[in-house]
């Protein structure tokens, strides 16, 4: 069965990237252990990274987003979707495993600077608003405390 990260995340499958990172930062915080040490907070943190790292990246959330649409329908999934799916899931759990140990801070200013890499990517390439995204990110991070 697919997890369904917008549900997880709390947001409608129409959310845009803004929407998809704000929602990250506030429920990674709820589970990240500088906040929150109960037995299920770490599988919980581990879904959370995973459906950022899905639905943050614009040709894994169209496959996801077919994939979500089979479930729904019960229409058979091709086995490479399949596939590719665990293979995000592995990738996911990775991240996770070394976000894990990371200060909440530094998890949510790694997000700002490379996990989607918008940011970085924009100041590596010349193009991009370099500062509106700087500012709007660290916005969102200074909201949750």
């Amino acid at each position: 069965m697919i997890t369904n990260y917008y549900t997880l995340l709390k947001i409608e499958d129409s959310a845009d990237l803004y929407t998809i990172k704000k929602a990250f930062r506030k429920e990674i915080a709820i589970y990240h252990p500088d906040n929150n040490k109960s037995s299920d907070a770490r599988a919980q943190f581990e879904l959370l990274v995973e459906a950022f790292d899905v639905l943050s990246d614009s040709e894994k959330r169209s496959a996801y987003d077919k994939l979500l649409k089979s479930q729904a329908t019960n229409k058979p999934v091709v086995m490479e979707q399949k596939e590719q799916y665990k293979e995000w899931q592995e990738e996911a759990k990775t991240k996770a495993k070394k976000y894990y140990d990371f200060d909440l801070e530094e998890l949510l200013l790694l997000d700002l600077f490379i996990l989607n890499g918008d940011i970085l990517d924009g100041l590596l390439s010349g193009t991009g608003d370099l500062l509106d995204g700087l500012t709007e990110g660290l916005g969102d991070v200074f909201d949750l405390f």
